[in-house]
């Protein structure tokens, strides 16, 4: 079996030659033969970047083409072409991707910042400071079954708080204390994008996150008839077996680099001496001591197929 690296020059090769039709994640995720909810997070940790930005920097590049060689094509006739639904949302892409607007390099292109992204992948990967093994020290762990009471949040990022409060007031009326129960977060996605104003009501994604609290036997039962009348309440598990693990302390920004080692150097070279494959199930943060945010740490599951 090909080794992920392999699988995913494929996919980049797939972009390559498809990129007036639609690249959907699902899609893609087959192509590199990994699971949906890991693809991002891999392939960012070995490109430095999102896939979506990627392909949203090589349609540009092409519309970049267009307009920079002919003075009389319309701008709403590339922005089509590139796959934008909107005018506007192309234009807001080019502009981040090539550094000028639409309008302005059609008139007056900046061929020199246009020829230095030629080669996105060696622009994308200038500038990174890779971690060590020592520094993240990730280790395979062993974990039994942990029954969860979960709230799912659906919603564009800056709405994360509610959710949080949501759980918190749930924990408080039921006696989940922090104190002896545990918290997770399963990820869906690497970091969400800003979002500015005038995104909210147009090409704004969602941030998917679930939020969860442990539950010992009797506290599910007891719980049972809430959750089954709750609008936004779920019982759910994180399930017996393998996972890749570290714990972290520090900033946020220093966690998003242990885990893009995690799914980068570590899974790159784990996949090749030991076939170590990923399972169906999102990435899961434990956030410990949240009770005392100065001591606050990270426990973080990348969960694996059994061998």
């Amino acid at each position: 079996m090909d080794n992920i690296t392999q699988r995913f020059e494929r996919v980049l090769t797939h972009i390559d030659n498809h990129l007036s039709s639609s690249l959907d994640i699902e899609m893609l995720a087959k192509l590199a033969q990994v699971p949906e909810y890991h693809f991002d997070f891999i392939f960012q940790s070995l490109f430095h970047t999102k896939v979506k930005d990627y392909i949203e920097l090589l349609r540009n590049l092409e519309a970049a083409q267009q307009l920079g060689f002919d003075k009389n094509i319309a701008i709403s006739a590339v922005a089509k072409a590139a796959g934008f639904s909107s005018e506007k949302d192309f234009e807001r892409a080019f502009t981040k991707s090539i550094g000028q607007s639409p309008k302005q390099f059609q008139f007056s292109p900046d061929w020199g910042n246009f020829f230095q992204k030629q080669q996105p992948l060696k622009t994308l990967s200038e500038g990174h400071d890779e971690l060590s093994a020592s520094e993240v020290n990730v280790e395979v762990v062993l974990l039994d079954d942990i029954p969860l009471i979960i709230i799912e949040h659906r919603a564009l990022a800056e709405y994360l708080p509610q959710s949080i409060q949501a759980m918190r007031a749930f924990r408080q009326t039921h006696q989940l204390s922090p104190t002896n129960t545990q918290t997770f977060n399963f990820i869906y996605q690497t970091n969400p994008d800003e979002v500015e104003p005038e995104q909210i009501n147009s090409s704004a994604q969602e941030y998917k996150i679930d939020i969860a609290v442990s539950v010992n036997a009797q506290q599910k039962a007891s719980l049972g008839a809430v959750i089954e009348s709750s609008e936004y309440f779920k019982e759910t598990i994180i399930p017996k077996g393998r996972y890749a693990s570290f714990l972290h302390s520090g900033s946020d920004e220093t966690l998003n680099k242990k885990v893009k080692y995690l799914y980068g150097a570590w899974l790159v070279e784990n996949n090749k001496t030991n076939q170590t494959q990923l399972n169906n199930m999102p990435l899961i943060f434990e956030k410990l001591n949240i009770t005392e945010p100065n001591q606050g740490q990270t426990r973080v599951y990348l969960p694996l197929v059994e061998e």
